[in-house]
């Protein structure tokens, strides 16, 4: 029996039964849908840096909106990742990440005593 490709990157699903196609195909629209959930959270925590940097005297704290977009970026580039998607050197440009955010992109602050960030 030959080895098959998986019908989602990441899973182990294999074609086994032409029932289970509606079954596969609600999978991968969910998947994308669940992409595109993430990738507009980026763009909203990218957009919340920018409002707060042409915003003279906002009253929220910089580096916490950089590293939620960093926050976002990685949980894109890791979901992108688990689903076979490797090819990730254009989200940078796609998605007009700041170079401050990519260096943060991994990096967890330290928790304190009382257990907040």
């Amino acid at each position: 029996m030959a080895h098959t490709k998986p019908i989602l990157p990441g899973t182990s699903s294999r074609p086994l039964d032409p029932d289970l196609d509606a079954l596969q195909y609600e999978i991968m629209q969910e998947t994308a849908q669940a992409l595109g959930r993430i990738g507009r959270r980026l763009e909203e925590a990218l957009a919340a840096l920018r409002r707060h940097d042409e915003t003279p005297g906002s009253n929220q704290d910089r580096d916490e909106l950089v590293q939620a977009a960093a926050d976002c970026a990685f949980a894109l580039f890791i979901q992108r990742d688990y689903l076979g998607l490797r090819t990730d050197h254009h989200l940078k440009s796609t998605y007009d990440i700041p170079r401050e955010v990519m260096l943060r992109i991994g990096v967890m602050k330290r928790r304190t005593k009382d257990g907040e960030a």
